[in-house]
């Protein structure tokens, strides 16, 4: 389980990069192997992100976050404070999925989900 919590982690850190590279995003986040990507399965996806980046935290500052990390909170409501808080970043999921869900079919398939993560939507 913990390596699969750093492999999700290190897709969502290097985003971009790793679509470039044809890295196996979908691989991770499928979680049922299935062929598609459900809502239940990229917020698990997103969590272990969290988990990995903010190891738990219940709120992290948006300007004290790695710049390598950043890219895992946008989307994310930011507080007053410049924070986003672990529910803002769950909170977000959803709209993130539906904007992702091109075709609108209700899942992500590897397309869907690679520009997503590259900030594509």
């Amino acid at each position: 389980m913990r390596l699969h919590t750093i492999l999700i982690a290190s897709t969502l850190l290097v985003g971009s990069a790793a679509v470039a590279q044809d890295f196996d995003i979908f691989g991770f986040a499928d979680a049922d192997h299935d062929g598609k990507v459900t809502l239940a399965e990229y917020t698990a996806f997103r969590e272990g992100g969290w988990n990995y980046f903010f190891q738990g935290a219940a709120s992290v500052k948006l300007q004290d976050a790695a710049d390598m990390s950043k890219n895992a909170l946008a989307g994310s409501a930011v507080d007053a404070q410049g924070n986003v808080t672990h529910e803002a970043y769950t909170a977000a999921a959803p709209e993130l999925f539906k904007k992702a869900d091109k075709n609108g079919d209700g899942s992500l398939n590897a397309e869907e989900l690679q520009a997503s993560m590259a900030g594509a939507q």
